[in-house]
């Protein structure tokens, strides 16, 4: 991927949180990665934060961080409040931050509020929904001739972990737009990530996502 240029000019996101969600092979990380550069706005994703508590933390919040990543399950919801209140209270994001994940579940979808208010951090939420067709997701990790063919990616891995990220999309992106300060957009994510940032930084710096 080339280094984009941002120009003079970079985008200001103000007070709030933007989430990216989308299956697996849509982009999030580098498009996420790219937002964070620009606007200078922390990066998180909830799979690094509990992978702090799975590699340093000795109580029972590591534990079942550690017990959640050997078995590739979710963490229960009362679980991931505590962490991901925890991490969400830090000072780097008391005015808002980019996040690579998030809204995985029903329970998690409806939690977050909660999590965020026992954070401190009850800002207004952008979720860009970055959406490719599963054929696509397969040709960028596995199958095609510049898949990142990791370790675990497998057809049959793969087909589990977008299982994982359908189940239940539609009830949990009714879950988002019922909230009166979240908005939700979904981005055709199958063009190249320059296009796709693009749009991504079109939407964010519009009036639809103030």
């Amino acid at each position: 991927m080339k280094e984009i240029d941002f120009g003079q000019e970079r985008i200001n996101i103000g007070k709030r949180i933007i989430s990216f969600i989308g299956p697996e092979g849509s982009g999030k990380t580098t498009i996420a990665n790219l937002l964070s550069s620009e606007s200078g706005k922390p990066y998180l994703t909830t799979g690094d934060t509990l992978r702090e508590y799975a590699a340093n933390d000795p109580g029972r919040l590591g534990e079942a961080c550690r017990v959640m990543f050997s078995e590739h399950t979710y963490l229960a919801g009362d679980l991931l409040l505590e962490i991901m209140s925890d991490r969400f209270s830090r000072e780097d994001t008391e005015n808002g931050f980019i996040l690579d994940g998030g809204f995985r579940t029903v329970e998690e979808t409806r939690e977050f509020k909660a999590t965020l208010e026992k954070a401190g951090r009850d800002l207004p939420i952008t979720i860009i929904y970055l959406n490719i067709p599963i054929e696509v997701c397969f040709e960028r990790l596995v199958t095609g001739k510049n898949a990142r063919k990791r370790s675990d990616d497998t057809e049959d891995a793969l087909k589990s972990r977008l299982d994982k990220f359908y189940n239940q999309l539609d009830e949990r992106l009714r879950i988002i737009r019922n909230h009166p300060n979240w908005n939700v957009v979904e981005i055709d994510a199958n063009d190249p990530v320059e296009s796709v940032y693009d749009k991504v930084r079109s939407y964010i710096a519009g009036p639809a996502a103030a």
